[in-house]
């Protein structure tokens, strides 16, 4: 096996097991003229990258894993680029750039019978229509992406959409079917062994447990994931799952301890570049001001999340906050 051939198996390796900066470990000191003449490895290392939340880098090879594949006639990548780039663009809370790559990435996927990629585009399309609270239009990205993911045989992305459908389900206030969905994708990646979905299911899976009213179960999975995050050094989902613990712990009547985490949330998320993090833990954190009678204060954040939620283009979010402000606040 030739030394590239070695390097390309061993990336996608790390890769399907979620260790995504012991990739980039192993990437960097083959060197950019190693990754400008593939456009898997570029895509690869881009997509770590973005994991990671390294979103400057990450776009970068994007997009030289998108120049390559061009070049190359390397359509299944080009697919796989745009799906990436538009992934990055949600993350980094442009919704209609993410929307427009992801759409352009769905429509080159199709064409390449490329089933997987099909699947990574729907699955995104979905998250921006459930943070756009269109629901059922969610459930019908992720439905699609189920399928796909399924038609291709990539057990990963029927793991990771089940949770997000987990999720979308929890928001219509569906507990019962959104935790038989969670049980499903936790089910799936423990099966797979990839530790940063092990982690994203258990996280999804300990938020439902929480808004059903079991916060001591909750706080044991999330601490859980937690401690599986910063094993494989995944600081952007570490963030996510902090919110979750807040969640927990405010539940439970631990009301300081849950402050303090949601505004180090909030400061994450603004360092990471992850706006809808920030926003969602500043809604939460507002509530719970709100329960300690802390009203200005709460005012404040409220305000704050809420013109987040404005600047994504989540009105329906941006909405709900407004309410709060006017409703709760009031007098």
């Amino acid at each position: 096996m030739s030394g590239s051939l070695v390097r390309l198996v061993e990336a996608q390796r790390l890769t399907e097991a979620g260790r995504y900066q012991e990739l980039l470990e192993y990437l960097e000191p083959a060197g950019g003229d190693v990754l400008n003449q593939s456009p898997t490895l570029a895509l690869l290392y881009g997509s770590a990258n973005a994991r990671l939340g390294r979103d400057e880098h990450a776009a970068t090879w994007v997009n030289v894993a998108l120049d390559r594949a061009k070049e190359q006639g390397d359509r299944a990548v080009e697919a796989r680029a745009l799906n990436l780039h538009g992934a990055i663009a949600l993350e980094a809370g442009r919704p209609e750039e993410a929307e427009s790559f992801l759409l352009r990435g769905l429509d080159a996927a199709r064409r390449q019978d490329d089933h997987a990629t099909v699947g990574r585009c729907s699955n995104n399309l979905g998250i921006i229509a459930d943070q756009n609270r269109e629901y059922s239009q969610a459930l019908s990205w992720y439905r699609l992406a189920l399928a796909a993911y399924q038609q291709a045989g990539l057990d990963r992305g029927v793991a990771e959409t089940r949770h997000n459908l987990a999720m979308t389900l929890l928001a219509q206030g569906k507990y019962k079917e959104a935790l038989a969905e969670a049980d499903r994708a936790v089910k799936e990646t423990d099966r797979l062994g990839d530790l940063s979905l092990q982690a994203l299911a258990l996280a999804g899976r300990a938020e439902i447990r929480v808004q059903a009213g079991d916060a001591a179960f909750g706080r044991r999975e999330v601490e859980w994931a937690l401690s599986k995050r910063r094993e494989i050094g995944d600081v952007v989902g570490e963030a996510y799952d902090q919110r979750v613990l807040a969640m927990a712990l405010a539940a439970s009547g631990e009301l300081q301890e849950a402050e303090v985490l949601l505004r180090g949330v909030i400061e994450k998320g603004e360092e990471l570049g992850r706006p809808h993090l920030a926003a969602t833990a500043g809604r939460e954190l507002a509530s719970l001001l709100v329960e300690s009678g802390r009203q200005d204060e709460a005012r404040d954040v409220a305000q704050e999340a809420q013109e987040r939620f404005e600047q994504l283009g989540a009105q329906a979010e941006a909405a709900k906050l407004e309410e709060l402000v006017e409703g709760s606040f009031r007098g």
